[in-house]
């Protein structure tokens, strides 16, 4: 049990090293963006804001990544085929406590029934928006917008992710990573479907913006629950599968043919270029590489 603990309290530390919005003490005079944010009062409209570090450059729209700067994306359906989706890359000011942006990309989206997007009917109604994003005191944001007028009268509440169960993690992580076949004919092909699976497990599972403390106590348990057999066998196969994902967590990576052999390769794809889905895996990543640091 002390074992367990420790562990925990080491990756959580980790975890809020990297993701600063989820400690507790963090100065309220430099409020951290980064989240998912919603108001309920505007249905299915979800605000996402990440670090320009951990962004690709198109994210970024061709700028350099710096401490100062935040991606972000509002997408917001009107129905299943249609959404609106803009895209700002703002700036924090020399008060460290509001987010300004010039040119913002606002684009209303129609997809065919293969949920590809009809390249005919999608268009870009606004390349200029400007704007500013602001924090109360009790940790909400406030959205003024030149185009999107709705955002004066949206109070924009951070969404915590609920971490997974340790039998989730159990079921979801280790036991893929475990039954990884390394010395077969086909051990490329379930390397890629088993990559798959886990950013897709980091896609349903938001892990760079949830209770770090559940998380770093869940993800011990359920590797506490693994036999000395499987854990041995974890140990074995850990390494290829996280080193596949962090490769593909590369933008100057190619997914590679093993994936067009699975037939996966464009599900791989879409999961690989959505910046909240790769920083959620990245976070996963570091959060097992920690708890797995040899004492």
């Amino acid at each position: 049990m002390k074992k367990m603990i420790s562990l925990a309290l080491a990756l959580l530390l980790a975890l809020l090293a990297l993701t600063p919005s989820l400690a507790e003490d963090a100065a309220a005079e430099d409020p951290d963006f980064a989240g998912i944010w919603t108001d309920e009062n505007f249905d299915r409209m979800v605000l996402t804001i990440l670090p320009s570090e951990v962004c690709w450059s198109d994210e970024r729209m061709g700028e350099e990544a710096s401490a100062r700067k935040y991606v972000i994306q509002m997408v917001w359906p009107s129905s299943d085929s249609e959404e609106s989706v803009y895209n700002i890359l703002a700036e924090l000011d020399e008060s460290g406590t509001k987010l300004t942006y010039e040119g913002g990309l606002f684009a209303e989206f129609v997809y065919d029934d293969n949920g590809d997007v009809n390249e005919e009917e999608t268009c870009l109604v606004e390349d200029n928006g400007t704007g500013f994003f602001s924090m109360n005191e009790d940790g909400n944001l406030f959205w003024h917008d030149s185009y999107l007028t709705d955002a004066d009268n949206m109070t924009l509440t951070r969404n915590v992710a609920e971490a997974p169960s340790p039998e989730e993690l159990l079921e979801s992580y280790y036991k893929k990573v475990i039954g990884l076949e390394t010395d077969t004919a086909g051990a490329s092909l379930k390397l890629a479907q088993t990559v798959q699976e886990i950013f897709q497990f980091c896609m349903a599972h938001p892990f760079w913006c949830m209770d770090g403390v559940e998380f770093g106590t869940n993800l011990a348990a359920a590797q506490l629950m693994l036999t000395e057999e499987e854990k041995a066998a974890f140990d074995r196969n850990r390494g290829v599968v996280n080193q596949e994902i962090a490769r593909l967590l590369m933008e100057d990576e190619e997914a590679g043919s093993i994936y067009s052999d699975a037939g996966i390769e464009k599900q791989v794809e879409t999961l690989r270029n959505t910046m909240e889905i790769r920083f959620s895996a990245e976070v996963f990543l570091y959060a097992v590489e920690t708890l797995n640091e040899e004492p």
